[in-house]
């Protein structure tokens, strides 16, 4: 039978490691929302994030900073190559969108097959250990990885926001979003901020990488299933929506590693497809809330002017 405790310690360490998810969800969707892509191509920056960050800490012994330092500049290299000779020529040629599709994913098999070329299909971590020291609070085990864990995603998701909404480059972000060639007739120069976008988005790819390749082991092929979830996310928060994608991928994760409560371990990889049916067959648009209705003043006026003629 199942104690309280042990289902607070699974529940808050499915919470924790839930963190990597919302980066790779708000990565794919701000994308989508402004780029108007899906850009399958975000798993081979994650792959590059990881390798990077790998070959100086595990293979060259260098300090963890160096390795995130290496992860950032790999995602941020290989983000401006897609937008620059990928996104930008397909957009020039105004290609459909199944040729964009088609980019992305080849762009994706072809890095993970450079990997396994250089680096094997063994599985691999940044550091030698995946054991963090914890501390007991209560009786749920907090361990060093979770705290700096979850402070980096909600981090994130502040910085973002105060970076979309205060920023010259993020307001231009959310114009270009609602009408790239409005936005351009205004002077916005639209190139530069698709630019701009996957740069962003590379930055979050490489600390969700740096905190994912920390916590568990990686292949060469891992990160297209965590792109899959991160898919799954913004499908079911809504396309366009980076904050409901966000939320989504905390409770997708939570669900998925609390799942253990319920199905042997095995059968967590079959979470991920699940949701991702899930979210395109019946939740194409999203889950939406029920709207509430609120008198305001701009209904009631006209029926008091009305009023007021009739008596008069």
């Amino acid at each position: 039978m199942l104690s309280f405790d042990i289902v607070a310690q699974i529940l808050w360490t499915s919470f924790a490691t839930s963190s990597y998810f919302v980066l790779f969800a708000l990565a794919f969707a701000l994308v989508l929302k402004v780029n108007r892509a899906f850009n399958f191509a975000q798993a081979a920056m994650m792959t590059v994030a990881f390798y990077a960050a790998y070959t100086c800490v595990a293979l060259w012994g260098l300090p963890g900073w160096v390795g995130f330092a290496a992860a950032l500049a790999a995602s941020i290299i290989l983000a401006i190559v897609i937008e620059v000779f990928g996104f930008r020529t397909l957009r020039r040629r105004r290609a459909d969108q199944i040729f964009v599709f088609i980019f992305t994913l080849i762009v994706s098999e072809v890095v993970a097959f450079l990997a396994m070329l250089v680096f094997g299909t063994w599985p691999s971590t940044i550091f030698p250990s995946l054991f963090w020291p914890v501390t007991l609070v209560g009786n749920v085990a907090v361990s060093q990885w979770d705290i700096p864990a979850v402070g980096v995603a909600v981090s994130s998701v502040v910085v973002l926001f105060g970076f979309l909404r205060f920023t010259r480059t993020g307001q231009f972000m959310v114009a270009v979003a609602d009408n790239p060639d409005l936005a351009e007739l205004y002077g916005i120069a639209k190139q530069r901020i698709y630019l701009a976008t996957m740069l962003t988005a590379a930055v979050l790819v490489a600390l969700g990488m740096f905190l994912y390749g920390t916590r568990a082991q990686v292949q060469p092929t891992t990160a297209i299933d965590l792109m899959l979830f991160a898919i799954a996310a913004t499908i079911i928060g809504g396309i366009g929506n980076l904050w409901g994608a966000a939320l989504t991928a905390v409770v997708l994760g939570v669900v998925q590693n609390s799942s253990v409560l319920f199905i042997p371990s095995e059968w967590q990889g079959f979470l991920l497809y699940l949701f991702l049916f899930v979210a395109i067959v019946f939740l194409p648009n999203g889950v939406k809330l029920p709207a509430r209705r609120r008198l305001t003043r701009k209904t009631v006026a006209p029926d008091l002017v009305g009023a007021g003629s009739q008596e008069s």
